[in-house]
């Protein structure tokens, strides 16, 4: 069982937001292959004021509050509570210790500003961010976020980070989870799936008028996923080469020395929605037990 801690921009359940860090931890915590020690959040969908109260208010609902929340700062490492507790974890779980980044990489570039050691002591890392080529969706190009919002820090964190898995923009646009899959759910007499259900709601329709399509990106579950269940995927090896320019928007391939990182690649996008209901179903189940 892997140690975890996801590093998020949590925004499941504010009005207009993404809601898949909120999927994403659903679906770590329905898994028995992680043992979720905390989440540290940061910026990204919204400002830390609003991501941070939000996830500890998320955590409560889903019946989780034991899980601890750590708040991010958006510059300085020594004010940065989430940080500090990335430090104390990852010399206490030294080699052990896996990572879920899936909003700004804030908190990691201020934990390794804390301790040159950090990384080395990161057994892992799954990352969701970046692009390889321009992001289009149903032909309108969306920009690159999550490295994009702190293009220093990403450029950083990228370059020192021992063992990277990166879920692109690109990679993630095979995994369309249709909104009648994501209904089905709700027809089980689990509150907790119906609640679920009537939550994304908004996410689906926002989608459909935004680029007229029955379904969401998995963005930030398909690198959970990628983690805990990389027999899901072809490993695809490849060397980015960032620049601090690059990274201003997001782009993974600039002429910056070489980075080898794995770019996992869906096998079989049916398979891993069932997959994904699955987990669902399965945290649905710990509730009750």
């Amino acid at each position: 069982m892997k140690k975890v801690i996801i590093d998020c921009d949590n925004t499941f359940g504010v009005p207009g937001c993404d809601l898949d860090d909120g999927l994403a931890i659903i679906y770590t915590l329905g898994t028995k292959r992680a043992d979720l020690l905390g989440i540290t959040t940061t910026f990204g969908n919204n400002i830390l004021e609003v991501v941070y109260p939000n996830t500890v208010v998320f955590m409560e609902k889903i019946g989780r509050a034991d899980v601890p929340v750590f708040k991010g700062h958006k510059e300085d490492a020594n004010a940065n509570e989430a940080a500090k507790y990335l430090v104390e974890m990852a010399r206490k779980h030294a080699g052990e210790l896996t990572l879920l980044v899936i909003g700004s990489v804030t908190n990691l570039y201020h934990a390794w500003q804390l301790d040159s050691h950090f990384f080395d002591h990161v057994a892992e890392i799954s990352f969701m961010g970046g692009v390889t080529e321009p992001l289009i969706i149903e032909g309108k190009q969306l920009d690159e976020l999550n490295f994009a919002c702190h293009s220093e820090a990403a450029y950083h964190v990228l370059t020192k980070s021992k063992k990277s898995h990166i879920a692109t923009g690109n990679r993630c646009l095979d995994a369309l989870f249709t909104k009648g899959r994501f209904d089905q759910l709700a027809e089980s007499d689990d509150p907790f799936l119906q609640w679920l259900v009537e939550q994304g709601q908004y996410w689906f329709k926002r989608e459909k008028e935004v680029f007229g399509h029955d379904g969401i990106y998995k963005w930030d579950v398909y690198s959970a996923a990628a983690l805990l269940y990389p027999e899901l995927f072809e490993e695809n090896m490849m060397e980015i080469t960032p620049t601090p320019e690059s990274m201003k928007i997001g782009m993974l391939l600039g002429d910056g020395d070489g980075v080898n990182v794995n770019l996992p690649v869906l096998k079989d996008r049916v398979a891993f929605i069932e997959h994904i209901c699955d987990m669902y179903a399965s945290f649905a189940k710990s509730l009750s037990n």
